[in-house]
Formats: structure tokens, sequence, C-alpha cells
């Protein structure tokens, strides 16, 4: 089983160091995620997780940066299936009131076909 934190860019240490707390308080793998769109490659995906790790860790432990491409939603539910994650850690954007209504749509997406429990952290 794994934690599988999900993030847009490398200044979401906030969601790489929650999910790690998780990872080490469950005895799990840390799987931290970013997702390109189709145009990039495999490698920058991997490049953006690898970075968000080495800001938000100093010395991280069974910690794994994977990268993936395409629509994200959907790259990240099935990574988590994949992975047999038991958790995802998201980090959602900061919204409108009416935006916060509605969540995001990809935050939104994965709480509603997430086999595993969702954990939102709020950015500081």
């Amino acid at each position: 089983m794994s934690i599988l934190a999900a993030v847009d860019d490398d200044e979401q240490t906030d969601v790489v160091q929650r999910g790690y707390e998780l990872a080490q308080a469950f005895g799990e793998e840390l799987v931290v995620l970013n997702v390109q769109p189709e145009t990039k490659s495999i490698e920058d995906a991997e490049q953006v997780a690898e970075n968000a790790i080495k800001l938000a860790l100093d010395e991280p432990e069974n910690v794994t940066a994977a990268g993936a491409l395409g629509d994200p939603a959907p790259r990240i539910l099935n990574e988590a299936e994949e992975r047999n994650a038991s958790y995802i850690v998201l980090g959602p954007r900061k919204q409108t009131p009416i935006g916060k209504a509605l969540m995001g749509s990809v935050s939104q997406l994965v709480l509603l076909n997430a086999d595993c429990t969702v954990a939102f952290v709020a950015s500081e």
C-alpha cells in the first residue's frame, strides 16, 4: 500500500509534507505525483515531483517521485489504483466564494471517484 500525494507544481510542499506524515504514521511508501499535459514529457512531470520532494523534506525515506501525462483527475485515480493507495493527498486551488461551493474540477472528480480516502491540505 502507499500514500499518493498529487502536486500541481514543486511549491506544493505542504501536500508533500502531509503525505509524508501519513506515510510515516502507517508505515507506507509515499508517492509524489505530478501530471503534465500531453505536450510535455514524463521526465518533466517526474522532475516537478522530485523538486517538490526536495523542497518539502530534508531526508526523505521510502519516497518515490512519479510523473504522468494527460488529464489530471483520471491519471491521479489510475495511479492511486495501480499503487493500491490508502490515501490520496491533494491541495485544492484557492477559489472565489462561488468556486469554493463547487470545488475545483480535479479535486471534485478525485473525491467523488476515488476508492480510497482523499485528504485535502489547505495552503498556508
